[in-house]
């Protein structure tokens, strides 16, 4: 699969979850034009950082995620002496749809590390409200913490699995014919025997 396609997929599903997550769970579309000063910056450029996480994860979970996929069929195919042609059986809308949520799941996770180099590296304004570091930071028990690190990375991911499930019949057929190719037509093939059986 090249590049220049997985990066059109990937911003499509990137321009979906950025809408997606624009709406859900905070309407940061609403605040895209009141460039107003708060306790948690400046509304517009908090908007902008985190509808455009989503695009950037989209950019970069889908190479990632077809990288994997294209590993496990490659195993598949190696293992008990399994041919691309059998790997390439029992293609479904469920497998479809299951991947594309899949990678959805995998741009949530992205977009969730996204925003937390955001607040650390100085990007958003810390100390408000939205300020994952404000609360992990608060955290009086150790073994809290990295719980708190893995709920903020992980609330993207039910808007991103949304934005998965919804674009799965743009991109669903893409992910599913690298993980599964399908089985090649064999029409020569059989004239062939029916002629030679003749």
């Amino acid at each position: 699969m090249k590049l220049g396609r997985l990066l059109l997929i990937g911003l499509a599903y990137g321009l979906g979850f950025a809408l997606v997550k624009g709406l859900f769970p905070e309407p940061f579309f609403l605040l895209l034009l009141q460039n107003v000063e708060t306790s948690e910056g400046n509304l517009t450029q908090l908007s902008l950082v985190y509808i455009g996480s989503g695009l950037a994860a989209g950019l970069i979970a889908t190479p990632l995620f077809a990288g994997f996929l294209t590993y496990r069929r490659r195993r598949r195919e190696s293992v008990a002496g399994e041919s691309p042609e059998a790997a390439g059986r029992g293609g479904s809308y469920g497998m479809r749809f299951a991947l594309s949520v899949a990678l959805g799941a995998l741009m949530g996770v992205v977009s969730g590390i996204l925003i937390l180099l955001s607040y650390a590296t100085g990007l958003l304004q810390t100390g408000g409200v939205l300020d994952p570091l404000r609360l992990i930071g608060a955290s009086e028990f150790s073994p809290g913490i990295p719980l708190l690190i893995a709920w903020t990375i992980f609330r993207d991911v039910l808007p991103g699995g949304l934005a998965g499930l919804f674009l799965a019949p743009i991109g669903g057929d893409m992910l599913q014919r690298i993980y599964a190719p399908p089985k090649p037509r064999q029409s020569e093939h059989n004239w062939d025997d029916e002629a030679e059986q003749v």
